[in-house]
């Protein structure tokens, strides 16, 4: 694509320090829109794609870099496809491994025995585009006229969960999310959850629960929640044991931590805002 021909609308979801002023002197043609406070991805996402007017929308984060002309091999393949709604490239890391890009529909009964193996059983096409159930959300391309009527990222997602809810949407309403492999980006993965890995790790089962809880009802929670606290608790009490074992040396300690806070938030009953998430304003529905 040529770079001219590109409309660029940058998103900064209160940042609080000199990454906006940078960005917008290295990228002076952008369209700036500055949020008061860090509202999550679905917000900061749907505050860019409102002012699209645009056919076409890139929606990315900060964290990737593009090996060849993605922005071209996405959007003609959404052209050429009049059911697909969102398409994305294949990912891979910057040691040039490649990186889980299109994933399975979240199913309750995976969530308790093995969310992996779903994962590992999804059979990708290295040379042809191809119709998936889900997709990793770093770099997310939309034909605008045919997701407007699907609605943007719920926002009640303040992060993780937030694509897969979006593409679980797209699928009902009988629309197809394309995994486009021609196109490839390179994704610095999970730069901020390594920096605070038990906030991430909350922040993920928070969101896991609002998405069962929005598509299975409160019956499907219930049953996820029992068998998650209960799988936490045999990794409290395992990593309990190899801390121990180990005098508290190697990454059995860290890992302790992370299940303790996680068995106590959902001891409390997922209730502390112990994630990313701010806490809600009164009257605010999280509910669904």
């Amino acid at each position: 694509a040529d770079p001219e021909q590109l409309r660029v609308i940058l998103v900064d979801n209160g940042s609080g320090d000199d990454s906006l002023e940078v960005f917008a002197s290295e990228l002076p043609e952008a369209e700036v829109v500055a949020l008061p406070a860090n509202l999550g991805f679905a917000k900061a996402a749907n505050a860019g794609l409102r002012r699209v007017r645009e056919p076409y929308a890139l929606v990315l984060n900060t964290d990737i870099a593009f090996h060849n002309d993605a922005v071209t091999i996405l959007t003609e393949a959404l052209e050429a496809d009049p059911r697909a709604v969102l398409a994305c490239p294949r990912l891979v890391r910057p040691d040039g491994s490649p990186q889980a890009a299109a994933v399975p529909e979240p199913r309750l009964f995976w969530e308790l025995v093995n969310r992996s193996l779903p994962r590992h059983l999804l059979r990708l096409d290295r040379d042809t585009v191809q119709s998936v159930p889900g997709v990793v959300g770093p770099c997310m391309a939309f034909h605008m006229e045919r997701l407007t009527p699907i609605g943007f990222f719920d926002e009640r997602f303040f992060f993780f969960m937030e694509e897969t809810d979006l593409c679980t949407r797209i699928g009902a309403a009988g629309g197809r999310v394309l995994y486009v492999p021609m196109a490839e980006v390179m994704h610095m993965q999970g730069e901020t959850a390594n920096r605070r890995p038990i906030r991430a790790r909350v922040q993920f089962y928070s969101s896991r629960y609002r998405y069962f809880r929005k598509h299975t009802g409160v019956a499907g929670v219930a049953v996820l929640y029992a068998g998650l606290w209960l799988r936490l608790t045999l990794d409290l009490v395992l990593h309990a044991v190899l801390t121990a074992a180990t005098l508290g040396r190697g990454a059995s300690r860290d890992r302790l931590a992370v299940y303790a806070r996680l068995w106590l938030w959902h001891l409390l009953l997922c209730r502390p805002y112990w994630g990313f998430e701010p806490r809600p304003e009164p009257g605010a529905d999280y509910s669904s």
